[in-house]
């Protein structure tokens, strides 16, 4: 809770108990709520409503009594067994004058080590935009847990072996031979050419495993093996897929604390799940299972009759060697919701292996991407690439700006249009909505940064502190609209990180920009008035600082000029 909250919930309970000494009452019960009518006040809580049946009384009976007891200075109305509370325009400037580039920050997540493990690109693929949605919450999500005082180490755990990697091989070695090139002329290629060919080759063989499953799978034996005739190819390869990424974390302005392979986790993964046979897991058919129907799961295969590893058993070697690297508190994988079913076998078979773990794994769900108007299939090769996405954005950019400010607005819309979706619900994305500079869309966040930063570089006025003022202030609506919604943002972020819910610290933006451009549009703000001008030019400032710390905890770019 925010230090506004608390004290809010301390007069209350301090005047329940007071009024009503006889009632058992817990401060954590005390729920408080922004009414949905701004004009009924900040706060309000239905406690009086749900006392009122314990001490058998009038609902408004208990509130007024309440309120009578009430040391608080807000104000506050009793109205059919609930209490609204309005916070004093003095209280609301008190609290404005100490917003500054840590305003937003808290303790709520003190002392707790997380790790956020997201992106996955498999290599041997192009990036497509599921992944880039997890790519982009996870970086969020990060960066909103450090805001709220945790040590945070992302993680990024990619599939670099096995029978994907297997038919991306078979395939681009196939289309060389078809086009009569050598993997040293692809060598030549850009970044995105070489993943692009990488990307035809796992469609290639995708669509020719049936016919050649025995060559393929051949192949995928080698490759387990580390077998000399193709490990230089497999490691060429496996490092454009790398450099690619790498690219494109760098665009997103993401730097990930460590990078965890498949091939580094399986034999090790194959250890555990070997050594855990008749406790944990059991042989069937050749293959070692994990029977979940006990526990209301289903049956997964962690060893195949060849006695590979699967993706499970891979997972098995990853969480201790997570672990080692970083004790977590709780690791959050940002995994689409595809894998829901997988991922709680996952997490119950580690339970069991090891007790350390309970409470600790935890799948943040990922709802899928949709881009509108367009359908995407990596086996059949229709993809959306994110490279290609971040182009579309650029060529529907509606003002180009500076040249230097085209590539973080493009990233900006992408990484918006993302995140003010609640990530467990699937994704619209609409390339003319992400780039709109009057609709809800990163652009029109920084180009409402970007105009307030304006007009402070516009005056000569000295800013000043109105804390001190002891007159009521002469304020207008607009300025009242936005003056009552700065304190919020404190909570939002603290509900972003509860809920694992960037979307909310969206929604809160877009509102603030949308106050700020009404009272802009409505009221002079530099003017002859010095004073005037002052107490605007201070509200003006601390929106655009509160802009740019809630776009700074989305991983977009705050753009003074654009």
């Amino acid at each position: 809770m925010t230090k506004i909250q608390d004290q809010l919930k301390q007069a209350i309970f301090d005047a329940v108990k007071t009024a009503y000494p006889e009632v058992e009452v817990k401060l954590e019960e005390i729920i408080l709520d922004h009414p949905t009518v701004e004009e009924f006040g900040d706060y309000s809580t239905n406690l009086p409503l749900r006392l009122s049946k314990q001490l058998n009384k009038n609902p408004q009976e208990v509130a007024d009594k309440i309120i009578a007891e009430m040391s608080s200075p807000v104000a506050a109305v009793a109205k059919a067994g609930f209490i609204n509370f309005t916070l004093t325009l003095e209280f609301l400037i008190s609290e404005m004058t100490k917003v500054g580039k840590n305003f937003g920050e808290n303790q709520l997540l003190a002392g707790q080590k997380i790790m956020v493990e997201y992106a996955h690109p498999n290599t041997h693929k192009e990036m497509h935009i599921g992944h880039m949605r997890t790519l982009i919450t996870g970086e969020a999500l990060a960066r909103i847990f450090t805001a709220c005082g945790a040590m945070v180490y992302r993680a990024n755990y990619q599939g670099d072996i096995g029978p994907h990697v297997a038919k991306a091989v078979w395939g681009a070695d196939k289309l060389l031979k078809n086009k009569g090139l050598t993997w040293e002329e692809i060598e030549k290629k850009s970044l995105p050419e070489k993943a692009h060919f990488l990307g035809e080759g796992y469609v290639s063989g995708v669509s020719g495993y049936e016919e050649n499953k025995a060559a393929i799978d051949e192949l995928n034996s080698k490759l387990y093996a580390s077998d000399p005739t193709i490990s230089e190819i497999y490691k060429k390869t496996r490092q454009w897929s790398l450099d690619y990424y790498d690219s494109l974390y760098q665009r997103f302005n993401t730097k990930f604390d460590h990078l965890y392979f498949e091939s580094e986790v399986a034999q090790a993964g194959k250890k555990i799940v070997m050594d855990n046979v008749g406790k944990v897991f059991t042989k069937s058919d050749g293959a070692i299972i994990f029977d979940g129907e006990k526990y209301g799961l289903h049956k997964r295969v962690f060893i195949t009759t060849d006695g590979n590893p699967t993706y499970e058993a891979k997972d098995m070697g990853l969480a201790p060697a997570q672990f080692s690297d970083f004790p977590f508190d709780k690791c959050i994988h940002v995994v689409a919701n595809e894998q829901a079913g997988y991922f709680k076998v996952i997490i119950k078979a580690l339970e069991l292996i090891d007790a350390k773990y309970i409470g600790r794994e935890h799948h943040l769900s990922m709802g899928m991407v949709q881009l509108v108007g367009k359908k995407m299939s990596s086996r059949t090769g229709i993809l959306i690439t994110v490279d290609g996405l971040i182009d579309d954005v650029k060529n529907l950019l509606p003002n180009k700006g500076t040249p230097e400010a085209v590539e973080p607005v493009a990233i900006g819309a992408v990484k918006y249009s993302v995140l003010k979706t609640d990530p467990l619900l699937n994704a619209m994305f609409d390339l003319e909505k992400s780039v709109s500079l009057d609709g809800d869309s990163g652009p029109y966040l920084q180009y409402t940064y970007a105009r307030s930063c304006s007009v402070i570089a516009k005056s000569n006025a000295t800013k000043r502190s109105l804390k001190d003022r002891h007159a009521p202030l002469a304020m207008t609506p607009e300025e009242i609209k936005l003056l009552r919604y700065l304190y919020r943002f404190p909570e939002v972020v603290e509900q972003a990180a509860k809920q694992y819910a960037p979307n909310v610290l969206c929604t809160y933006l877009f509102e603030l920009a949308k106050r700020f451009n009404n009272f802009y549009n409505n009221c002079q703000i530099i003017s002859d008035d010095k004073n005037l001008t002052a107490n605007r030019l201070l509200l003006t400032a601390s929106v655009s600082q509160i802009i740019a710390n809630g776009l700074n905890l989305l991983g977009i770019e705050a753009l003074e000029k654009m």
